[in-house]
Order: C-alpha cells, then sequence, then structure tokens
C-alpha cells in the first residue's frame, strides 16, 4: 500500500505521469511485443543502465568489455550524469520514468531511493528470477534488499563505516593504529592530533554535515534500532542511549575544537574529501567506497599513507561492528528487455564488481582480499594504502546490516538536522534538542501509519 508519504505534491504528480506513461507504454503493445519477439529469437538488444557514477573514474568501460564479451547478444548503454550526484540522478531517472521512455536497469545510491520508487510501482521484483536460477539471496548477499516482503534489487558495492586515518599524523603524536576503541577514544586521539598553533591549522577529525550518521554516529553501531526511527517503523528512536552518546560526542569535539568546527561545515559547505586530503583533518569517518580515493587518482594523487581503523563503538565492551550498506540494481517495471536486465544485474553484483576493481562487493563468495589487492593496484600511488589495516578491519567487524528506512525517512533526517543545528549552532542543550526531535519525528509517524 502506497503510504501516506505520496501526499506532497511532488510525489502525486510523478504518481500521475507514471500512470499517463503506463497508458503509453500499453498503447504500444504490438511494438513491444515485436521487440520481445526478437530478442527471444537470440538477436542482439541493447539494454540501458542509469547510473549517477563518473564512468571513466570508476573504470564502467571493462566491466561493460566484460559483460559483452560473456553475453554477446546484449550490449550496455551507461546513462549517466557524469559527476557522481547521486541526487540529481534520481530526479533524470524520475523524469525518464514520467516522459515513457526506455530504461531497463536503474541503479540507486541508497536504499530510500530504493523504497520510494519501489512505492511507485516503477520497479520490477526479482524474486521470480532468483528462484528460476535456484538463487537464495540470504547466500548470496550481505545486505538484504528486502521490501514488503519482496527482492525488488540486488546489492552492488559493500558501504562499510571505518575511519580512514593519516598514517604521517598519527606518527608524529606517537600513536598506534587503533584495532578496536571506543567514541571517548576516538575523541582522545582527535585532540592529539589536533594542532592550532602558529603555521597551518589542523584538526584531528572531521565530521560531515549529513544527518546519517554524523549526528547519529553511536546509533548506527547498534544490531537492530540503529536508525531515527525503530525497525518496525513505529516509533521515533531520538531517546536511545546511544543517540545520546552520538550527540555528547558532537558537542565534546566542538567544545575541544578537535573537530573542523561545525559552523564553517555549513557556513563553507565543506567536503570531506579536500578537508582529509589536504592535510587539514587528520582523521574521518568515512565509508569503504572511499578506500580506493587514497591510492590517489590522476587529478589528486595522494601525498601521505592512509591507515585504516575500526569504526569505534560505545562501550568498551561492546563487539566491533560496522553497518553494512550498498547501491541497489533494479530492474524498470516498464523495461522491454527484462532477462537481459536480470542478466545484467545478476552479474554486475557478482563478477561485475570484482572485474571494475574498484570497491568491496556484497557478494559474499568474493575473495575480500584479491578483490583488496585489485582495488590497491588500480589507484596511481597503491603504496599510500595500507593493507593491512584494512583487511584488519574487514576480517574483524561485525558487519551489521542496515535496515530499510521508511519511504519518508527525508523528512524524518530534516527534522533531526534541524534540532542538530540548533544544539550545535545556538546552544540548545542536548535533553531539548533530543526530546523536541522525538516529538516532531513521531508526529510524523503517527501521519504516516
Amino acid at each position: 500500500m502506497i503510504k501516506k508519504w505520496m501526499t506532497s505534491s511532488a510525489i502525486v504528480f510523478m504518481a500521475a505521469l507514471l500512470f499517463l506513461a503506463g497508458c503509453s507504454s500499453s498503447m504500444g503493445t504490438n511494438g513491444t511485443n515485436a521487440s520481445t519477439d526478437k530478442d527471444k529469437d537470440g538477436k542482439q538488444v541493447t539494454i540501458k543502465v542509469h547510473t549517477w557514477y563518473n564512468l571513466k573514474a570508476e573504470n564502467f568501460e571493462p566491466v561493460k568489455q566484460a559483460f559483452e564479451k560473456q553475453y554477446p547478444n546484449i550490449k550496455v548503454e551507461f546513462v549517466s550524469a557524469g559527476d557522481n550526484n547521486a541526487a540529481e540522478q534520481v530526479k533524470k531517472v524520475d523524469l525518464a520514468a514520467a516522459s515513457g521512455e526506455n530504461m531497463d536497469v536503474i541503479m540507486f545510491s541508497q536504499p530510500s531511493f530504493y523504497v520510494q520508487r519501489v512505492e511507485l510501482g516503477m520497479i520490477e521484483p526479482l524474486d521470480d528470477y532468483l528462484n528460476k536460477e535456484g538463487i537464495k539471496f540470504e547466500d548470496e548477499y550481505t545486505v538484504n534488499t528486502q521490501e514488503n516482503g519482496r527482492i525488488y534489487g540486488l546489492p552492488g558495492k559493500s558501504v562499510n563505516l571505518f575511519v580512514a586515518i593519516n598514517e604521517n599524523h598519527l606518527n608524529e603524536a606517537g600513536l598506534p593504529i587503533p584495532t578496536d576503541w571506543t567514541w571517548d577514544e576516538y575523541l582522545d586521539y582527535a585532540k592529539k592530533l589536533t594542532k592550532l598553533g602558529d603555521g597551518k591549522k589542523r584538526y584531528g577529525t572531521y565530521f560531515h554535515g549529513w544527518t546519517n550518521p554524523y549526528a547519529m554516529i553511536g546509533l548506527v553501531n547498534q544490531s537492530q534500532n540503529a536508525y531515527l526511527v525503530t525497525d518496525d517503523g513505529e516509533t521515533a528512536n531520538i531517546m536511545n542511549p546511544n543517540m545520546l552518546k552520538s550527540l555528547e560526542v558532537r558537542l565534546q569535539a566542538e567544545k575541544d575544537k578537535s573537530a573542523t568546527p561545525y559552523a564553517e561545515v555549513v557556513s563553507q559547505k565543506l567536503n570531506y574529501r579536500p578537508q582529509y586530503f589536504n592535510e587539514d583533518a587528520s582523521m574521518i569517518v568515512t565509508g569503504t567506497f572511499f578506500l580506493p580515493e587514497t591510492g590517489g587518482t590522476e587529478k589528486v594523487p595522494a601525498t601521505f599513507k592512509t591507515v585504516f581503523a575500526p569504526y569505534p563503538k560505545v562501550n568498551k565492551e561492546d563487539p566491533i561492528t560496522t553497518s553494512v550498506s550498498a547501491d541497489i540494481l533494479t530492474m524498470y517495471s516498464k523495461s522491454k528487455h527484462k532477462e537481459e536486465a536480470y542478466t545484467f544485474i545478476r552479474w554486475f553484483t557478482t563478477q561485475g564488481l570484482v572485474e571494475q576493481g574498484r570497491n568491496i562487493p556484497s557478494w559474499k563468495k568474493a575473495n575480500m582480499e584479491e578483490v583488496l589487492d585489485k582495488i590497491i593496484a588500480a589507484t596511481s600511488n597503491p603504496e599510500m594504502i595500507d593493507k593491512e589495516s584494512a583487511l584488519s578491519f574487514l576480517k574483524n567487524s561485525v558487519m551489521v546490516p542496515v535496515i530499510n528506512p521508511p519511504a519518508y525517512s527525508a523528512e524524518v533526517e530534516k527534522m533531526m538536522q534541524e534540532e542538530f543545528d540548533k544544539m550545535m549552532l545556538q546552544g540548545q542543550d542536548i535533553e531539548k534538542t533530543m526530546n523536541a526531535a522525538q516529538e516532531r519525528i513521531q508526529k510524523l509517524i503517527d501521519s504516516n501509519s
């Protein structure tokens, strides 16, 4: 059932356009059948794969070549904005769907984008295709993409949260590479890595401006209820003790002047990449997608070695955990080449990601050390990536799958962000921040139930 979040004018407009596009498609049945008959006769077809990735930077040409060599009857046409802007890509996908353009495979950067399009009926379920192939989803992938009891997409790269650290700065401060640490110890490292005296100013850490995960850093350690809304979707989760710890850590780093001031992050629209690579910050909490970047690119060569630490935990006795999410590959519900689209989705989420050599796959059967070797070797300055600490993080962290957020998660995060900003920029205390966010988000949940 489509939830009340669709009452927003943009979604209603989108749904109407999709309906019209569907009517248009049904009017052209003869053309569609002719195309399908040709496909069954073994003739070559072209599928359109919509993504936000910069195709050159992310090494998609070898992917295309390897797939087309293995499946010569299927040609792949990547459609990309080319700038790695996932939000803009989703807008273009929605417009393409509304105008009746041909699409076959759609990649989504985050679960919220995926869930929203499932609700709109844009995405084809893949259960029958998996069953026909004899595939048990849980045996193949680390990230669960199930929504409303069905599988609408397969997970691509695995995104795990970890900490990237400038090795030179660690050595200068006489600190070892952390292998098991708490948020309090993280704050202590940040203070010791900070240099605010004469010369170049350097902060121990940098927190990006996104609500998820940077306003809820302690919450995402949990195996259950790790979001601003509980897993059952019925209750706001702001009063969670780990959410309290999240806000305490952010305020303490601000008070210690060991993190880039939040006012500067917001007002100057700072980005974590320049902050880290320009050595304005010694360590950052980020995702494994960042790993190949630490080995340098043609445009931004690596000038220092990066080591990696596991995601900090709230309590000393807690296990070492990291959230695991993924981008998601889906089949457009009005695709004219569904068998071929599934073939590409299944291939890319297994062999294709290994072939690409840019990211950690969500595919359980991938050899992680071989994948890591390939990622490192493909960088401009492979000697600047510390393989040992990266592999240690991957092997010793318990991967906690991210639960798909509610379809109205953008509104949830906006409310949390507004209260977080009042705390960080206007001096609102933690108690008032948490109470206000809890009340506002609970009202939103109730209105969508």
